[in-house]
């Protein structure tokens, strides 16, 4: 399968973090918060509680429709920040897109959104990698696994070893990069952490309760393109 590495750097003359200017992200409102794990891993649950919190958030898309995905690859073309553009967001999840003739997982681009946020917060959100499968084969009623095929041009019987190669090499590259990086880095576990976990690492930024934690799944409503 096909993937989408990182594009760092930016334009000087464009907008930086800090500097007011129209088209950043949240450049006067405090840290990012930044999933970096795949979908299907709490990242609806994680968004639900953040907004039920208060805190602006944004999950795979905004109402008119524009993907984070898209945004983002589309701003690092330009040689902006990748949420260039997304003001008044602070918290940025599932930032993935999908159709049948592209894929972009945004959580690939960590190294990237690092260089332009380094004061951010960066969840790595995972789960047992067999349950993980599992539901991605299931979401949308089989449609995501199909289309996962068809932008790879496998068929669908192969989608399950791409994904565990791009699982392994995520989770690898993302451990590897953060055990070294100056950054605010959480690896939560969604099979063995509490979700209080969260909280504290947030705290000092971010005042939580998590009462508002639970289940959160979408598979009951229809996408065009799923992420």
């Amino acid at each position: 399968m096909a993937q989408i590495f990182p594009i760092n750097g930016s334009d000087p003359r464009l907008p930086q973090q800090g500097d007011g200017g129209a088209n950043g992200a949240c450049e006067t409102t405090g840290p990012l918060v930044i999933q970096i794990g795949f979908n299907r891993c709490a990242t609806l649950t994680f968004h639900c509680m953040m907004e039920a919190n208060g805190i602006p958030a944004l999950h795979w898309k905004e109402p008119d429709g524009r993907n984070i995905a898209r945004v983002m690859v589309s701003n690092m073309a330009m040689g902006r920040k990748p949420l260039d553009g997304f003001e008044g967001i602070r918290v940025f999840s599932d930032m993935a897109y999908l159709d049948g003739k592209i894929m972009i997982d945004g959580a690939r681009f960590f190294r990237a959104l690092h260089a332009a946020y380094p004061d951010a917060y960066f969840l790595f959100n995972t789960r047992d990698k067999a349950e993980w499968m599992s539901s991605r084969m299931r979401h949308a009623n089989g449609t995501y696994l199909a289309r996962c095929a068809k932008v790879a041009g496998v068929d669908v019987t192969d989608v399950p070893a791409l994904w565990t190669q791009m699982y392994d090499q995520h989770t690898a590259e993302v451990e590897s990069y953060f055990a070294t990086a100056e950054a605010r880095f959480l690896h939560f576990d969604l099979d063995c952490d509490s979700p209080q976990k969260i909280a504290d690492w947030l705290a000092p930024d971010f005042e939580l309760n998590m009462a508002h934690w639970g289940h959160h799944n979408r598979k009951t409503r229809a996408r065009a393109h799923l992420g």
